[in-house]
C-alpha cells in the first residue's frame, strides 16, 4: 500500500482590502494627472522639474496610504518620467550618462522614500497603540485600586460596627442574668441576643477572612474536643435534632487548628439546624483518608437548590425559601477558614435526600499515648 503523502497548506498572501484597492487606483490616477500637467509645462520647466513633482507626490502619498500603493506609485512614476520626459522621449532607452544617473537616483530615492515613510507610519501607529494600551492598563489599575480601597473601607466599616455592637450585647447579656429565668420575656430576649451576637461574630470573622489576616495555629488535639467546641455554642439550636456522630471514637491525635475547625463545624451544623425539620437526625461522620481528615455533615432536610452547590458559599447568598433571619455569611466564612488551613469544603444533595457538606483538611496524625 503506498505511503500517504502529506502536503502542507500553501501560504497565501493576505487579502487586499477594498480601501487598499482604492489607494492603488488613486495612486495611478494621481501619477496620470501630474504627468499630464507636467507635459503641458515641459517647455518651461524641463524634465528635472517633473521628477521633483512626482517625488513630492510619492512623499505625500506615503503619509496617508499603505506601503503597497506607495511603492507601486514610485515604480510607475519612474517609468513615466523615463518614457515621456527623458530624451529620447517615448522610449525606455536613455542616451546621456547623466540622464541614466538621474533616472537611477530617482528610482532609488522614490522607492526608499515610499518604503521609509510607510515604515514611519507603521511605527507611529504601533506607538499610538502602545500608548492606548498603556492608558487602558493605567485606567484598569486605577479602577482596581479604587475597588481595593472601597473593599478596605467596607471591611473597616463592618469591623467598626461589629466592635461597637459587642458592648451593648454584653450589657444585654448582663441584664438578662439579672432578670432571672422567671421573666416572661427573658427567653425571647435571650434568643434575639444570641442571634445578634452570632451576626456580629460573623461580620468580624468575615473581615478577618477577607483581609487574609488568619494565621492557623496547628497543635495536637483530639477530634472529640473539636466536636465539643463546635457544638457547645449551638446547643439550643441542636436541641430540636438528634446529632449522630460516627467515626470519631477511634481517631488518633491530629495536628490542626482546633479553634478554626470548630468554628467551621459550628457554622455548618448551625446551617443544618436551620434547614432540617425539627425532630430529624443530623449526621456527622469523621474519617482519615490519604493523610486528610474528612468530615461529612448531612441533614435530612429538602436538600440544596439545583445549581447552587457553589453559589451557597458566596457572601450574603440565601437560598430561596430560606428561614427568616441570618446574613448568608456562615458558609462563606466556613469555606474561607478551611482554605486558610489549606483545606476545602464542598456541598451536594445526598442521593437519598438532604444536604451533605464534605470537609477535607490535610493533617498529621499521632497515636494517642
Amino acid at each position: 500500500m503506498p505511503d500517504a503523502v502529506s502536503s502542507s497548506p500553501k501560504s497565501s498572501a493576505p487579502p487586499v482590502s477594498l480601501a487598499e484597492v482604492g489607494q492603488y487606483s488613486c495612486g495611478l490616477t494621481l501619477v496620470f494627472v501630474l504627468a499630464s500637467a507636467c507635459w503641458v509645462l515641459l517647455p518651461y520647466t524641463g524634465d528635472l522639474f517633473v521628477a521633483l513633482v512626482l517625488l513630492m507626490a510619492i512623499v505625500l502619498a506615503g503619509t496617508w496610504w499603505n506601503r503597497g500603493p506607495v511603492l507601486m506609485m514610485a515604480v510607475v512614476s519612474a517609468l513615466v518620467w523615463n518614457y515621456f520626459f527623458i530624451p529620447p522621449q517615448f522610449t525606455l532607452h536613455i542616451d546621456k550618462p547623466q540622464d541614466m544617473v538621474m533616472f537611477s537616483l530617482f528610482f532609488v530615492v522614490a522607492l526608499s522614500m515610499g518604503h521609509l515613510i510607510t515604515r514611519l507610519r507603521a511605527r507611529e501607529a504601533a506607538l499610538a497603540q502602545q500608548h492606548e494600551e498603556r492608558e487602558h492598563l493605567l485606567e484598569l489599575k486605577h479602577r482596581a485600586e479604587l475597588l481595593a480601597e472601597s473593599e478596605r473601607l467596607h471591611r473597616t466599616l463592618l469591623d467598626s460596627v461589629a466592635h461597637e455592637l459587642k458592648t451593648p450585647i454584653a450589657i444585654i447579656r448582663t441584664a438578662l442574668d439579672g432578670l432571672g429565668q422567671g421573666n416572661v420575656y427573658a427567653a425571647e430576649i435571650e434568643t434575639a441576643n444570641r442571634r445578634l451576637q452570632r451576626i456580629v461574630e460573623n461580620f468580624l470573622e468575615m473581615t478577618r477572612v477577607e483581609s487574609e489576616a488568619l494565621e492557623p495555629q496547628p497543635d495536637w488535639c483530639e477530634i472529640g474536643d473539636v466536636l465539643h467546641a463546635a457544638t457547645a455554642p449551638i446547643q439550643q439550636e441542636l436541641a430540636a435534632h438528634k446529632l449522630r456522630i460516627t467515626g470519631a471514637a477511634d481517631m488518633p491525635l491530629l495536628r490542626l487548628d482546633s479553634r478554626l475547625l470548630a468554628q467551621v463545624l459550628g457554622n455548618v451544623l448551625h446551617n443544618a439546624t436551620r434547614y432540617a425539620p425539627a425532630g430529624t437526625e443530623i449526621e456527622l461522620h469523621a474519617a482519615l483518608t490519604g493523610g486528610s481528615l474528612e468530615l461529612r455533615v448531612r441533614d435530612h432536610g429538602p436538600g440544596l437548590p439545583l445549581g447552587s452547590e457553589d453559589q451557597l458559599f458566596e457572601k450574603f447568598y440565601r437560598a430561596p425559601d430560606s428561614p427568616a433571619g441570618g446574613t448568608g455569611l456562615g458558609l462563606a466564612i466556613a469555606r474561607g477558614l478551611m482554605r486558610a488551613m489549606k483545606g476545602d469544603m464542598e456541598a451536594h444533595t445526598h442521593p437519598t435526600g438532604g444536604a451533605e457538606f464534605v470537609l477535607h483538611l490535610p493533617v498529621k496524625t499521632r497515636s494517642a499515648t
